[in-house]
């Protein structure tokens, strides 16, 4: 039986509140100041919150959710696009952006649940078939963009979502139409799988630059994933997906019964794996055929990190444990680190003129909650926003010791709208600060603040240089100030790129006497 958190009609509630003549919503709609997304998706939410909330015939309630999609779509999109560039904890307008995202999505989701609430009590002959089949799959794309937009938030889902989501579904399989497109609506399947694909994606490590490459990459190939029913080997290429629990897919070998559908993965990964070697041998993301907005090193970065867990058998490498709650100091961003280690350098080349303007390093503090062998996670509420984001590099150190280590966050979590939790990646337990300048072409370039990170010979690890984005070149040449001694070096490989920070292999190409 299809169970769906939807709040009462009221009848005491005035219509007036609300238009409901569609003539005159339309009008209305039309009217919405959409050079203000904060106030078009204040209007939008709280018409959509009364309309939730008072008695109407299904009809009239269906051509008022079609009139309201387009706008609130629109009105969406410029959220998200408020939402790309911000970190955690928010500011206050990016604060009230996510908020306002997450509710008018969870509202449209309501709108459509009282539709599908009608239902159980509306006699449907075979004509009307495609009716319950445009429903549900309005339902349940209604239900993705809440998943997508509390991913981009970091905030939790809707208790029920999952059970919501399975059950909805298997109401469209149920009725023949979930391979079905109806009008302007995808079928239920491809709905179903682009959210099942997208939670097995990982989204608290992702940075919101690349949730969003993500969207558009399960819109344009979500449906190479394929439904189906549990395969008869053990080692097929899928996820088992458990219609009937209140949790998504999860990565982790599970035990296959019967009444588990199959999510088989193996076409979508060999798209990725070609896609993947396409873009690291020079082609744009426009010749591979990826949707317009698909930048090539984000994309690369994106399908190898899709490629890890579209494939069966992620795991854990390193078992968690918990702690007490010691206190952790952390400062963030490669230029506010190097600032931490070294305020000026010594060097007169090599000063920026803008040193005396930099603000002084102030360590916001965070409590441990947890701690493995590869990373650690943190709790805290900051008092003002750091702009955090997934792809940070930062220096951390705990109440035992002095001395700063260098790691980088792998994912985020907003607890509530100021308490967040971090998941961080130990890098290296030191660091030096150095600073860059490179040559090529650039010869009087101002230098660029960097950090050395020193090899590990028992790991195989060389050493290497973590600079801001966007400087890296393959085989760009550049002098390093490090300490009192200025050399020469040749970026030879990138090992890691974020959002924030290149992680570079380098060769020494000349070493001057020191200065």
């Amino acid at each position: 039986m299809l169970t769906l958190d939807v709040p009462q009609t009221d009848p005491t509630l005035l219509k007036h509140k609300v238009e409901t003549r569609p003539k005159a919503t339309l009008e209305w709609l039309s009217r919405l100041p959409f050079a203000s997304p904060i106030e078009t998706a204040q209007q939008l939410g709280l018409a959509l919150y009364t309309l939730n909330r008072i008695p109407l015939e299904e009809d009239a309630r269906s051509a008022l959710l079609a009139q309201y999609h387009p706008f609130v779509t629109r009105a969406a999109t410029s959220l998200e696009v408020l939402l790309l560039e911000a970190g955690v904890p928010p500011p206050p307008q990016q604060r009230q952006a996510g908020a306002l995202l997450r509710e008018l999505h969870i509202e449209y989701s309501i709108g459509c649940k009282q539709l599908i609430r009608s239902l159980s009590t509306r006699r449907f002959g075979r004509s009307q078939i495609k009716y319950i089949g445009e429903v549900t799959s309005r339902l349940l794309a209604a239900l993705v963009d809440v998943q997508f937009c509390c991913h981009l938030t970091y905030s939790p889902m809707p208790a029920n979502f999952w059970l919501e989501m399975h059950q909805t579904y298997q109401l469209a399989k149920s009725n023949g139409m979930s391979d079905k497109m109806v009008h302007d609506v995808w079928p239920a399947d491809l709905i179903y799988s682009q959210s099942l694909l997208l939670e097995l994606a990982d989204p608290p490590h992702m940075s919101r630059v690349e949730l969003a490459h993500i969207k558009l990459y399960l819109n344009a190939f979500g449906k190479l994933a394929v439904l189906g029913s549990p395969p008869a080997s053990p080692h097929a290429h899928g996820f088992p997906i458990d219609p009937h629990a209140n949790r998504g897919p999860g990565a982790q070998a599970a035990p296959i019964e019967a009444r588990h559908l199959w999510l088989d993965t193996e076409a979508i990964c060999r798209h990725l794996h070609e896609t993947a070697i396409r873009l690291r041998t020079g082609d744009t993301p426009r010749r591979i055929g990826l949707p317009s907005g698909m930048a090539s090193e984000v994309s690369l970065a994106l399908t190898r990190h899709l490629l890890k867990l579209w494939r069966p058998g992620a795991q854990r490498a390193f078992t968690r444990y918990d702690t007490p709650e010691n206190g952790v100091e952390i400062v963030a961003g490669v230029s506010a680190i190097h600032r931490l280690l070294e305020r000026v350098p010594p060097h007169a080349e090599f000063t920026p003129a803008t040193l005396d303007a930099h603000p002084s390093i102030h360590a916001s503090h965070w409590k441990l909650s947890n701690d493995s062998a590869a990373g650690l996670a943190l709790t805290g509420t900051p008092d003002t926003p750091l702009n955090l984001k997934v792809g940070d590099a930062l220096a951390l150190r705990t109440e035992e010791t002095t001395a700063w280590s260098l790691a980088v966050i792998r994912w985020i979590k907003m607890l509530d709208a100021r308490q967040v939790e971090l998941g961080l990646e130990r890098l290296s337990p030191t660091m030096q600060p150095v600073w860059v300048r490179p040559l090529k072409g650039r010869r009087k370039a101002g230098p660029e603040p960097g950090l050395f990170i020193p090899g590990a010979s028992t790991l195989k690890r060389p050493d290497r240089l973590l600079l801001p984005s966007r400087i890296y070149q393959k085989n760009m040449q550049a002098e390093v100030l490090h300490a009192s001694t200025l050399y020469t070096v040749a970026f030879v490989r990138r090992a890691e790129l974020t959002s924030s920070f290149d992680l570079i292999d380098f060769t020494l190409t000349d070493t001057p006497p020191k200065t």
